[in-house]
């Protein structure tokens, strides 16, 4: 028998992180190739998910959420430093 698939499913993402979305969004469908992913207010929603991979497919993306908002916070001073460094 088949797997089931949930038609689509809506990953919630706390508000504060939803600016970090659509950067994320590349790194989880570089991850899940098969899986079919999209932006919606509440969140991120995947198509076609087999049932027994929701919780690792929610797991996933939020941490890469939660990774994207550490990179965009952390990037002014990434760059400061490597111009502190090759400035010389």
């Amino acid at each position: 028998m088949g797997e089931r698939n949930q038609e689509r499913v809506t990953i919630e993402i706390p508000q504060n992180f939803r600016s970090f979305v659509n950067g994320a969004l590349l790194r989880v469908q570089a991850q899940y190739p098969s899986l079919r992913f999209s932006v919606s207010p509440e969140g991120i929603e995947v198509a076609s998910l087999p049932l027994d991979h929701l919780e690792d497919v929610r797991k996933s993306i939020l941490h890469t959420v939660y990774r994207e908002k550490i990179y965009v916070e952390t990037l002014p001073l990434r760059q400061a430093l490597i111009t502190a460094v090759t400035a010389k």
